[in-house]
């Protein structure tokens, strides 16, 4: 066992001589170990801030009923659940209160939400307040870092987030989250860009800085909460709407400080403020759908008392009828890295979905499940997260125009509350846990078949969800092959002579039974064939899934297509054709990496070289350099660097003695096609040209280009990737090389 140092031996066996005058036991368990340990190392005289929790907190659960009641109702339950939570805790509070002035301690929070009071006190303080019978647990008010926002790789303004999540299908329908409010809990917003300014609801009920840096009007000095605000319900100042509900309002708590922390006592007094925003348990000004983009990212897959501290807090907004959302995570790619506050069983966690490649795949930094609080699906869902466009900060006005591309969970799960805004304009009575059951069941299944720890339900789709609720008929198509909601079957390269196996998935995303007609396969051609039907003529549950099964089978190289047709009673889709596309192909070789070896160690300019790929039917084959500093690609570089031209002589030399053959009779133009195979030929070898931006140069035996401004200090992976005129792509093995 290791020993303390001298100079803390004193503090310590203070500490210990306090709680050994009453029980020790009971003393160190109301503390805890990591209280009990910084108090050791803590001056007598210096202050800890903590949060005292009170004995036999009130369980909101049985208070109020207001997530299934609607309108007035609901407005009083929720004034009996404030009520009532205030006057326990007064009570409660009084013990507590007389001894805190036996201390002269007389700056104190009460915090009505939790039970508890945040203080600060010193040592000897904090040991005595313990002892009280009515105190339950004393613990640290800790503090949580800003989420990092992860930099964008792109540039230039695009809304295609907002369509993905089929956000413009309600607008039409006349929902634009008119008469909602969204709570944004983050840095604050910046109240002077014009897409955001006009929507805040206002008054002395809107806006809530537990730290009083701002205590008048809505701040922002990060960007952060400005940025999240944007994606929910920002206006289109910049030609475009960047966010999801435009007509919805919004109030706003400053959760982080202008330092970029969040203490735990502010974020209780915050949650609090959102139950009862004007301080009138008789008035209704609770937000209808609570924002959170911030959680324990440095404490992943963990759910134990400490990450907890906000789980009361939750549990009492969703009595109060409000939805909270908070964002999953960006500590993927990693199975089990779900953090709290989201991966609460009360909370609604976001993921998000888009890379550089596609708009729908998995973003690697995104959390994954199961839950470390219950073992459940996590994230619930996913939304765009990747390169979003949304509003920044205008330095008090001066830049109104301000916008940015936004990556992270951050940015991903304002968008799903944005829905969840134009749901509730289109069915104002919803309940909490409705609206969650709408999103979850009528999501745009992603992944694997069914919920999972990567996409959770799927993507958000508001239309769909908007169906479901309405008691239409909806039908999702997706299918095996990635993208799997592009209503496209790509088997892609298949080597001819073999086969490749396919499905599409039918499921019913409404909340009412759908009719399914009889497959057409009327446009089905060999060397595609349907092997199995489950779907046709059949009655699918709500929430049920039926499967086709596919084949494709080409016997001779070429690109072929053909399409199957699904029939329902779906409103506003009674027939979705299935295009299914294959090639009978030969993948190509890829290219062979050179130089640098791996480890290596190269400066900020490298010269990558190596020998080119080959097609054995011929095909032109583009290559590319693909470079990154991480081991999974992420944010990696992708460069086309040279093309292999097409020849009638490929590696194997396939079809030139047929062709030669058919030309017999043709002496001159026979001779002539030889010197233009060996041309060909000699192009295939070894030459090339350059692509990109990248100074490419050729020779018989390899291939080289330069690349420039790599980071000092960095180990960057690279490869080299080969793709024929077809789609198919083969990849060298990857290289490690050491910028210094």
């Amino acid at each position: 066992m290791r020993r303390p140092p001298l100079r803390l031996i004193p503090a310590l066996f203070l500490v210990i001589s306090l709680l050994s005058v009453s029980s020790s036991a009971a003393q160190e368990e109301k503390l805890g170990p990591r209280l009990l340990s910084l108090l050791a190392v803590t001056s007598p005289g210096e202050r800890v801030p903590v949060i005292v929790r009170m004995q036999q907190p009130l369980a909101v659960q049985t208070l109020a009923r207001p997530s299934h009641l609607t309108g007035h109702n609901r407005a009083q339950e929720r004034s009996k659940l404030i009520h009532a939570l205030k006057a326990h805790a007064a009570k409660q509070r009084q013990p507590l209160e007389k001894r805190l002035a036996h201390h002269g301690i007389t700056e104190a929070r009460p915090l009505w939400l939790i039970n508890g009071t945040a203080l600060q006190a010193t040592p000897a303080e904090i040991v005595d307040i313990s002892r009280l019978p009515e105190v339950a647990a004393i613990s640290l008010d800790q503090t949580i870092e800003l989420p990092e926002i992860i930099p964008a790789q792109a540039s230039g303004p695009a809304e295609p987030n907002i369509n993905l999540v089929n956000a413009p299908s309600l607008w039409a329908l006349g929902y634009n989250g008119q008469g909602v409010t969204v709570a944004i809990m983050d840095t604050g917003v910046d109240i002077n860009h014009p897409d955001l300014g006009p929507r805040w609801r206002g008054g002395s009920n809107s806006w809530f800085d537990p730290y009083g840096e701002h205590p008048l009007l809505p701040t922002d000095r990060d960007g952060h909460g400005t940025q999240v605000t944007g994606l929910i319900l920002g206006g289109n100042f910049s030609g475009a709407y960047i966010g999801v509900a435009p007509d919805a309002q919004w109030i706003a708590v400053k959760i982080f400080a202008d330092d970029g922390e969040a203490r735990s006592s502010a974020i209780h007094a915050s949650f609090q403020w959102l139950l009862d925003p004007d301080n009138n348990p008789d008035t209704d000004d609770a937000p209808d759908i609570v924002n959170n983009s911030w959680g324990y990212e440095a404490s992943p897959n963990i759910c134990d008392t400490l990450s907890r501290e906000f789980q009361v807090d939750v549990q009492a907004l969703q009595a109060a009828g409000m939805t909270v959302l908070f964002a999953a995570g960006n500590t993927g790619p990693a199975t089990s890295s779900s953090i709290a506050p989201a991966n609460y069983p009360e909370s609604f966690a976001v993921g998000s979905v888009g890379t550089s490649t596609s708009p729908t795949l998995i973003s690697s930094f995104s959390a994954r499940g199961p839950s470390a609080c219950d073992g459940t699906i996590y994230p619930e869902m996913v939304a765009p997260g990747f390169e979003v466009w949304t509003s920044d900060l205008t330095a008090g006005g001066a830049f109104p125009g301000s916008y940015l591309l936004a990556t992270g969970t951050s940015f991903s799960t304002p968008q799903v509350s944005g829905v969840m805004a134009l749901l509730r304009s289109a069915f104002p009575y919803i309940t909490a846990s409705d609206l969650e059951t709408s999103l979850k069941q009528s999501a745009t299944d992603l992944g694997t078949v069914g919920p999972d720890h990567t996409y959770g339900y799927g993507l958000v789709n508001a239309l769909a969800a908007f169906k479901y609720l309405a008691g239409l008929q909806n039908i999702d198509i997706t299918d095996s092959i990635y993208p799997e909601n592009d209503q496209v079957v790509a088997f892609g390269s298949v080597m001819s002579g073999t086969s490749a196996a396919a499905s599409v998935r039918v499921r019913n995303a409404s909340s009412v039974p759908l009719t399914l007609g009889s497959t057409d396969t009327s446009a089905i051609r060999e060397p595609f064939s349907v092997v199995s039907d489950a779907c046709s003529t059949r009655v699918l549950p709500p929430g049920e899934t039926c499967t086709i099964a596919l084949r494709f089978a080409p016997s001779m190289p070429g690109s072929f297509s053909a399409n199957l047709g699904i029939l329902s009673d779906a409103v506003d889709e009674k027939q979705a054709t299935i295009t299914l596309s294959g090639a009978g192909n030969t993948p190509p070789v890829a290219p062979q990496p050179l130089t640098p070896a791996s480890g290596e160690t190269v400066g900020t300019t490298v010269t990558f070289s190596w020998l080119p790929a080959t097609d054995a039917e011929g095909d032109a084959v583009a290559q590319f350099l693909v470079y990154s500093p991480h081991a999974d690609f992420s944010f990696a570089t992708t460069r086309q660097v040279a093309t292999v031209p097409a020849a009638l002589l490929g590696a194997g030399g396939l079809l030139l003695g047929a062709l030669l053959a058919g030309l017999a009779r043709r002496r001159d133009l026979a001779i002539g096609l030889i010197l233009v195979m060996l041309i060909m030929a000699i192009a295939a070898c070894g030459g090339g040209g350059s692509g990109g931006d990248d100074d490419t140069t050729t020779s018989a035996a390899a291939q080289s280009t330069s690349v420039s401004g790599l980071v000092s200090g960095t180990t960057y992976y690279w490869k080299m990737v080969a793709r024929d005129s077809y789609g198919a792509e083969t990849q060298s093995t990857t290289r490690t090389i050491l910028v210094q």
